[in-house]
């Protein structure tokens, strides 16, 4: 009895007692460790398994990647191959399109000249046989004089406009200013196209008012020729009609003053397709237009092109079997010449 009270209170006792607790605390904790371990390990191989997979997708997009590049490269070599290809050819046609229109240009003007002197002489000539024919008191033979005068005139007047166009693209037609008076230009210019008006049964009137009228400062001849085109071209595709030249003034927000010309007439009138193609050289309406009225397509093209020269524009505006109105703008004193 007493042994056993003694071994209570020992102190080695309550020391060994410890030590076997905290020897299991440790192999509990081991426990613990050994298991965080293998769980550990197994996440960390379930996460190299995702890198594994990871880095071989990416090396599979690098790869496809890298294969497309390659392709789109290939593919664009070809493209720049081809559109240099296709440049200089564009290149070849533009110098070889501008020398033939430079042959052209200069084998009409040297044709046109050579045709010119010619048709002056027999038009000179049939004025001087009328005469003579008239003093002399063979009146039965004017008509046929009259026929070739007109159709030297004529022949004439498509050689000007030939050679006018081939100047104009070849850039040595000039612009030459001096000072006149829009009244006698607008008398000489009606009382000339007034036969060619009157021959398809039109009526030919002028408005203006004499405010509009006074000098302007521009070439006189190409204001007259541009003019003469426009009520011509108003004859031509008008029959029993009317055909109106207004004239006026204005000034813009500059303070710059301009002169306006407008002829309307009550002719075929166009379509918005034949409106587009209008004043391209050599160019009318459409094929069956130049067979019915016949002409070279130059006109329009022409006095598209002095109105430009002279710092203006024209403009036109068309219905389909209701007429025509062409509108030129121009400033009434060109200070530069071209």
């Amino acid at each position: 009895m007493l042994l056993d009270d003694t071994a209570k209170n020992d102190p080695t006792t309550d020391e060994i007692e410890r030590l076997r607790r905290r020897i299991s605390d440790l192999e509990q904790e081991k426990a613990d460790l050994e298991l965080l371990l293998v769980t550990t390990t197994e996440h960390a191989d379930a996460f190299e398994r995702q890198l594994t997979k990871a880095r071989d997708s990416l090396e599979s997009e690098v790869t496809r990647r890298t294969q497309e590049l390659a392709e789109k490269n290939i593919h664009l070599q070809r493209e720049i191959y081809e559109r240099t290809k296709i440049e200089a050819e564009l290149r070849h046609s533009r110098d070889v399109a501008e020398q033939a229109s430079r042959a052209k240009s200069s084998f009409l003007a040297n044709m046109s000249h050579e045709l010119r002197t010619p048709l002056n002489a027999i038009i000179g000539y049939s004025e001087m046989l009328q005469e003579d024919i008239a003093d002399l008191g063979y009146d039965e033979l004017l008509p046929d004089l009259q026929r070739i005068q007109g159709a030297g005139k004529h022949l004439l007047g498509l050689i000007n406009d030939v050679l006018d166009i081939t100047k104009i693209e070849a850039g040595k037609m000039d612009v030459h200013n001096e000072s006149f008076n829009l009244s006698a230009v607008i008398q000489d210019v009606t009382e000339t196209v007034l036969p060619i008006v009157q021959h398809k049964e039109n009526m030919l009137s002028v408005e203006q008012h004499p405010q509009d009228l006074g000098e302007i400062y521009a070439d006189l001849t190409k204001v007259r020729q541009m003019l003469l085109n426009l009520l011509s071209n108003a004859a031509k595709f008008t029959d029993k009609g009317k055909i109106v030249l207004s004239v006026t003034r204005t000034l813009d927000n500059e303070a710059k003053e301009w002169v306006i010309f407008k002829v309307s007439d009550q002719g075929i009138g166009m379509t918005e397709e034949q409106v587009g193609k209008l004043f391209q050289p050599f160019t009318q309406a459409d094929s069956s237009t130049t067979r019915k009225y016949g002409g070279t397509g130059l006109g329009l093209a022409i006095t598209k092109r002095f109105a430009e020269m002279m710092g203006g524009h024209i403009q036109v505006t068309s219905q389909l079997g209701r007429g025509s109105i062409f509108t030129i703008r121009m400033p009434t004193r060109l200070n530069i010449a071209k």
